[in-house]
């Protein structure tokens, strides 16, 4: 079955396929953002160990990794979650001479010394603070700005980053059957499995081709797709699955652990 995609991106490569290696290629800090599927979890996951063999600073975010999921994943570490939290006062209300801190078993304590003005409690503003990535990598993401809308306090940072958007034309899953928003810069969008599109895009990107682990995920997802190779089976999947087990996939463990 042809791969059918499309794109918005300005790279000046035609091919999405193209576009996608060229911009992760030019990428330093990037950002994945997985839909609750498991085919996307664990695509996902296949791109996080892929992304960090070629010494891209990766995070992924996710709210929790589903526990038939966990064995692909030796440490949780790799969660993101924001580490700058910032207190906003503004200048017009409080002018603050000083601050420090005190820390005990029970609480952090943070002390502010006025040099004019009064400070309310509706003067002061808490948000986090991160550094925009480079790219944002979604991964059966079919709307950006929903998906993110409940998390803005925490991840507002992401807004205005580029965006690989990686899926399916339609999902026949949780959101029934909707389309794709396309509101990537590059939209790699087809008929395959994020498995299928995820498996050649790590085989356009990383010359060393795959390692265990993503092996392990990629083949995981197959084995969500196709219902443990039941349904929707084509020579392709079967030439996939042959790769991904001569690259140490193991299918038993994955079967053993995802039942």
């Amino acid at each position: 079955m042809e791969d059918i995609t499309e794109s918005k991106s300005r790279l000046g490569i035609e091919d999405p396929r193209q576009q996608a290696g060229q911009i992760i290629s030019d990428s330093k800090n990037i950002y994945l953002i997985t839909s609750e599927e498991p085919e996307a979890i664990t695509s996902t996951l296949a791109l996080f160990y892929t992304l960090k063999e070629l010494g891209k600073n990766v995070n992924l975010i996710i709210d929790t990794l589903p526990e038939n999921l966990k064995f692909l994943a030796p440490s949780l570490d790799f969660i993101s979650y924001p580490k700058n939290f910032v207190i906003s006062v503004p200048n017009d209300i409080a002018q603050i001479s000083q601050i420090y801190y005190e820390k005990n078993n029970d609480a952090l304590k943070i002390h502010l010394t006025l040099e004019s003005g009064n400070i309310k409690k509706d003067n002061i503003s808490f948000y986090f603070s991160e550094t925009k990535p480079d790219l944002i990598i979604t991964v059966g993401v079919k709307d950006y700005q929903k998906e993110l809308s409940s998390r803005l306090n925490s991840f507002g940072f992401l807004l205005d980053s580029p965006i690989l958007n990686i899926d399916t034309l339609t999902s026949l899953s949780a959101d029934n059957g909707q389309d794709n928003k396309k509101f990537g810069k590059i939209n790699l969008l087809g008929d395959l499995s994020l498995t299928e599109t995820v498996f050649t895009l790590i085989k356009d990107i990383n010359e060393k081709f795959l390692k265990k682990e993503p092996a392990m995920c990629l083949l995981s997802g197959l084995v969500f797709y196709t219902g443990n190779f039941r349904n929707k089976l084509t020579a392709e999947i079967f030439q996939i699955a042959s790769d991904l087990m001569k690259n140490g996939a193991d299918l038993k463990i994955i079967i053993d652990n995802i039942k």
